[in-house]
């Protein structure tokens, strides 16, 4: 986070700490001398950061995760209780970070520190809390330094006795995330590590057992993924809870891997992945789609693409494929397809591809006129492989001048509009069987959320 170089920040981020969210515009490593702040609990917040460094100060904010603010209030001992935490670095300390537990006294209304620790790296990567040592309370989790190289270390803070204690995890990741996977009342750590040098990619599932932390199981991934640029975590079917990643390959391909914990056997599932190849293939795809609950029921989703007819299926075109969204049965090992659909990530829309034009159309993109056409593919003795055929629906994008003067022909059919764009359809062959009425071809179109 980029931005300014006096400490009014850290009253902005105090003002808003308690959201959580990031603040895009804010310099950590230029936050330095703070104004007078206005408001009690600012003022004493500030007034403990400035005491604990020696009067200056550069806040660190956590890269990825829920949490991006350098200062984040959250109530983790529950019953109304009211903490914060802070990372800082000193300000003549440029390398180690600190982080600091604050409590607010219920009788005096003072903020107090219950734990100070420093760790060596210089960056914070996330932090996470849950219960995960069954008490009651949430922990605080952190992944410290840079998850990019696959050199983030995990660190454990929990309240005992009237202040915060810290437990290190040797144990490094790419990605890490906090979720009840064995349904015992208590969040364990999962995490997820992209191949480095003759490390293959491993998840790992962490808990806490009698104080210390124990590898309850771990599962291979993807060996070729370079990035996780999507990890969710929540349920896989209506049965089953777990982790969904999709990764970036070197060849700019993608591939997603699901891990889950199998209560039954014990186990730690990552049922996508093939032992000969090391890879996740039967999900690869060019495309840049990632998973997600796409119709709403709180499952998540698995994109499977395959190429329409007549295309090979190495172009980098979203509209040349046709995306099935798959939903996983962890009883079965199979996916059943949710729905289909076709991707134009250029123009910003989605449009459903009914049952019975599956197998039967093939699409055409025009960037140059903003258009995408929906062809019947046709097969016959002369050409068994198909070509395509007459037109169904055309996809149009237009701008407000250019739509005022085609709206007034009354051949197309308004969508959407959206910042001054409308986008609008036609049906040329509105006779053909295989055509859409109107009423199907708005309920089939949908603007891509800014998700």
């Amino acid at each position: 986070m980029r931005g300014k170089a006096a400490i009014a920040a850290l009253l902005l981020s105090v003002a808003l700490l308690f959201s959580g969210c990031s603040f895009a515009g804010l310099d950590a490593q230029t936050l330095m001398h703070a104004p007078k702040p206005t408001g009690t609990d600012e003022a004493d917040i500030q007034s403990l950061l400035d005491k604990t460094a020696g009067g200056q100060l550069t806040l660190k904010y956590p890269s990825h995760g829920e949490y991006r603010s350098a200062i984040i209030r959250h109530s983790m001992r529950g019953s109304g209780s009211d903490e914060s935490v802070a990372f800082y670095q000193k300000g003549d300390d440029s390398t180690a970070t600190n982080i600091m537990f604050m409590q607010k006294d219920k009788k005096s209304g003072k903020w107090q520190s219950i734990g100070s620790f420093s760790n060596p790296s210089s960056q914070v990567d996330r932090i996470c809390f849950g219960d995960i040592n069954g008490d009651g309370s949430d922990e605080a989790v952190v992944g410290w330094g840079s998850s990019l190289t696959n050199a983030g270390v995990i660190c454990i803070y929990y309240y005992d006795k009237g202040s915060m204690h810290e437990l290190k995890l040797n144990q490094s990741y790419t990605d890490m995330e906090l979720m009840d996977f064995d349904g015992d009342g208590k969040d364990e750590i999962f995490t997820a590590s992209v191949t480095v040098g003759d490390q293959p990619a491993t998840a790992h599932l962490l808990r806490i057992k009698n104080g210390g932390v124990e590898v309850m199981g771990t599962a291979p991934l993807d060996t070729g993924v370079t990035k996780y640029v999507s990890v969710r975590t929540g349920m896989i079917n209506k049965k089953q809870n777990g982790v969904v990643l999709d990764g970036v390959k070197a060849s700019n391909s993608m591939v997603t891997d699901i891990v889950y914990w199998d209560r039954k056997r014990k186990t730690l599932e990552a049922p996508f992945f093939d032992s000969e190849s090391k890879t996740a293939k039967s999900t690869a795809r060019n495309t840049s789609v990632v998973s997600k609950d796409i119709n709403g029921d709180g499952i998540i989703n698995i994109p499977i693409v395959a190429p329409m007819p007549g295309y090979s299926g190495t172009a980098a075109d979203e509209a040349d494929n046709l995306t099935d969204w798959e939903r996983y049965d962890t009883d079965t090992g199979t996916l059943t397809r949710i729905v289909s659909m076709v991707i134009n990530y250029t123009d910003g829309y989605s449009f459903m591809v009914p049952e019975k034009w599956r197998g039967k159309i093939t699409t055409k993109i025009d960037p140059a006129t903003r258009s995408f056409s929906f062809y019947q593919w046709q097969k016959s003795p002369e050409n068994p492989g198909g070509a395509a055929g007459s037109q169904l629906l055309r996809i149009q994008v237009f701008t407000k001048k250019e739509w005022a003067k085609k709206s007034e022909s009354g051949a197309y059919l308004l969508l959407s509009e959206k910042n001054s764009i409308i986008y609008a359809a036609e049906r040329p062959a509105p006779g053909n069987a295989m055509s859409l009425t109107k009423a199907e071809t708005q309920n089939a179109f949908e603007l891509l959320s800014t998700e």
